[in-house]
C-alpha cells in the first residue's frame, strides 16, 4: 500500500465546537484495529493531551467547568507534549471526561513502524462516537 504521509493541517470544525484534521477517516465507532493499522501506515505515534493539563488553556477550562463544552472547544489551541515541534493536532474532542486533543508525530524508527505495537487512545470510541458518529 503506498500511503502519502499526513503532514499539518488547519483542523475542520464540526457540531459541538470538535475540530478533527481533513486528512483524519471516518472510523466506525470502536472500530480499534483500522485506527491501529492507520497510525501504522503512516508510522505515526498519538499522544493525548487534556485541557485540564494545558497551562495555557485556563480560560477553555474555565468556560468547561460552568457548562460551556462547545464553548471550551473552539476556543481551546492545545499545547504541543513537551512543546516538541514534532507533533502536530489531529483532532479537538470532548473525551467524555472533558476537553482533550490528540496529537501525531512521525515515529522515531520509521523502518520499524509496521511493527509496532499502537496504543489504545480511543478506549472505545469517544474521538469516532463524537466526530463521526454525531457529525
Amino acid at each position: 500500500m503506498n500511503v502519502l504521509p499526513i503532514k499539518a493541517a488547519p483542523l475542520l470544525m464540526h457540531a459541538g465546537g470538535a475540530r478533527s484534521h481533513p486528512d483524519l477517516p471516518l472510523f466506525d465507532d470502536g472500530d480499534q484495529e483500522s485506527w491501529d493499522n492507520w497510525l501504522r501506515a503512516h508510522c505515526l505515534e498519538v499522544m493525548r493531551v487534556w485541557v485540564e493539563d494545558d497551562v495555557r488553556a485556563v480560560d477553555s477550562y474555565r468556560m468547561f467547568l460552568v457548562g460551556d463544552s462547545a464553548g471550551s472547544l473552539s476556543a481551546w489551541q492545545p499545547c504541543r507534549p513537551d512543546g516538541d515541534q514534532a507533533w502536530f493536532l489531529l483532532a479537538v474532542f470532548d473525551g467524555g471526561e472533558g476537553p482533550c486533543a490528540y496529537f501525531v508525530r512521525r515515529e522515531a524508527h520509521l523502518f520499524d513502524c509496521i511493527d509496532t505495537q499502537v496504543t489504545q487512545p480511543f478506549e472505545n470510541g469517544p474521538l469516532m462516537s463524537v466526530l463521526y458518529g454525531k457529525l
